[in-house]
């Protein structure tokens, strides 16, 4: 999952967006929630009790002994398996202080509009270093029934080809509204311009776009556009077989947990453009 930066079709969240407020929930409850698992220690080994424990917060407009007063509506937060999504982000080179930097050093957010057909919101962290999607409570679900292997899976490979899920919350709005959401890496380098983006299914049925579509310069292709273009990945022998490898591995877990739906996704950056 991932969009290139500073593209046309996002924009700055500012304090008169209609999620301005829930923006502002969501990343006080990481700052606040990420802070205060960021200084203990990580056991040996992450067992059931690591990843069963949740931390929760009600956070009031006048403050509490564990949260910080604010001029919003009183909601309630959740952090899920603070010390896995821990140890992930630092598998990956993220330490929780640069991860709050990214998020919460500004409480803004980069609006993301996509085809998207899950009717899910996505937001880019101020730096596009990350993205936020919210999801439904069945997605939350089934991400936590799969966190252990997909736990493992990431600590075993480094150069998995997986979405990078750095953290799952839950917001609780006074008016009892309820929001999931996960933290992802943006797959796409923030320095570069992506200037074609592949969504590639190993599928060719209705496996491609329309010319309304492809007027958009920001339009993801499909793979019926990759073979027409006659566009090939040229990796070279060892990095041919090191990927197809890694996808062979990301596959059988995928395997495993039984979800059938996914693609591969590919940037093209045209060096000189």
């Amino acid at each position: 999952l991932g969009e290139s930066s500073k593209v046309a079709t996002s924009k700055m969240i500012t304090s008169d967006h209609d999620s301005f407020e829930l923006i502002f929930m969501m990343l006080m409850g990481i700052r606040t929630a990420v802070g205060k698992f960021a200084s203990k220690e990580l056991p040996a080994e992450m067992g059931p009790a690591e990843f069963n424990q949740n931390w929760e917060g009600d956070f009031l407009a006048s403050g509490t002994p564990e949260t910080p007063a604010h001029s919003h509506s009183d909601y309630r937060f959740k952090e899920y398996s603070p010390l896995i999504f821990r140890q992930l982000r630092e598998r990956f080179g993220i330490s929780s202080q640069d991860y709050m930097l990214s998020l919460t050093s500004e409480y803004v957010l980069v609006e993301m509009f996509t085809n998207s057909k899950s009717g899910s919101f996505f937001f880019y962290s101020a730096d596009y270093r990350f993205v936020l999607k919210t999801c439904t409570k069945r997605e939350a679900a089934f991400l936590m029934s799969a966190l252990p292997p997909y736990h493992q899976h990431l600590m075993s490979h480094r150069f998995t080809l997986l979405c990078r899920f750095f953290g799952l919350h839950r917001v609780q709005q006074r008016s009892g509204k309820v929001v999931y959401f996960v933290v992802m890496g943006n797959i796409f380098p923030i320095d570069k311009p992506v200037h074609e983006r592949f969504d590639l299914k190993g599928s060719t049925r209705n496996r491609f776009t329309t010319d309304t579509e492809r007027a958009d310069p920001n339009v993801v292709l499909k793979d019926l556009d990759f073979i027409n273009a006659k566009r090939k990945l040229q990796l070279g022998e060892d990095k041919k077989r090191r990927l197809l490898a890694q996808v062979k591995k990301d596959c059988e877990l995928l395997e495993r947990l039984e979800v059938i739906d996914y693609s591969i996704l590919i940037g093209i950056h045209r060096a000189g453009a």
